[in-house]
């Protein structure tokens, strides 16, 4: 196992508690690969099978669905030490729910569901591990249905918020395009400029390129 195949799986919430050694003496009893998946290029189409647990070594890669235009809309962003789709490798219906598209080059470690049962039985920490994993994306969905039923204003203002926390400050940067960001929320593109023309109006924030400073965060 290369160095940047096992910090990847270091990063990965699955083998949080376990040293290298224990790691590497782990993976040595199941067949993987890592595939390398050039940007734009896609690891599953929604509706595909899903037979493998995916750990994400290095890159990014996104979890898109179509929107009712016929777009794909990103609705998750996961970078190195992250699984994809882990919830439904052991569905009754195990099939991917979204489409999985690179963001960039990334390598990704491929795990069939068989061998994923023999890491359960092997080391009990990382069974305790993937209940954390479930539980957490629960949460996470929880809360994007959530988002569905809100206005564009209490959207971007949401969003706002929880990059704030994220970050530690109130001067945030954004990485993603404005194109990127309206996807993410589940809004046209007018819509988010339009509000955050009107946050900037009032006061509330100011925006200098990809840098957002929130003067008044209690008027979000």
């Amino acid at each position: 196992m290369d160095i940047d195949t096992l910090n990847g799986l270091k990063a990965c919430p699955l083998f949080k508690g376990l040293s290298d050694n224990e790691i590497i003496d782990l993976m040595h009893r199941v067949q993987y690969r890592v595939q390398v998946i050039e940007r734009g290029d896609l690891l599953a189409l929604a509706g595909d099978p899903c037979r493998h647990a995916n750990i994400v070594v290095s890159g990014e890669m996104s979890a898109k669905i179509i929107s009712s235009s016929g777009r794909l809309v990103r609705m998750d962003l996961h970078h190195s030490g992250q699984l994809l789709a882990p919830a439904f490798l052991f569905a009754k219906d195990g099939h991917y729910p979204v489409t999985i598209e690179a963001e960039q080059t990334s390598r990704v470690l491929r795990i069939a569901s068989a061998d994923v049962h023999v890491l359960l039985e092997a080391e009990p920490r990382i069974a305790m591990n993937l209940v954390g994993i479930l539980s957490n994306n629960i949460s996470f969905l929880t809360k994007k249905v959530g988002m569905l039923s809100m206005t564009v204003r209490e959207k971007v203002g949401t969003y706002i918020n929880n990059e704030m926390k994220r970050q530690g400050t109130s001067n945030i940067v954004v990485t993603l395009s404005r194109q990127q960001l309206a996807d993410e929320l589940g809004i046209q593109k007018y819509s988010l400029l339009r509000c955050l023309h009107e946050l900037q109006e009032k006061g509330v924030i100011r925006i200098n390129g990809k840098h957002i400073d929130v003067d008044a965060p209690s008027l979000l």
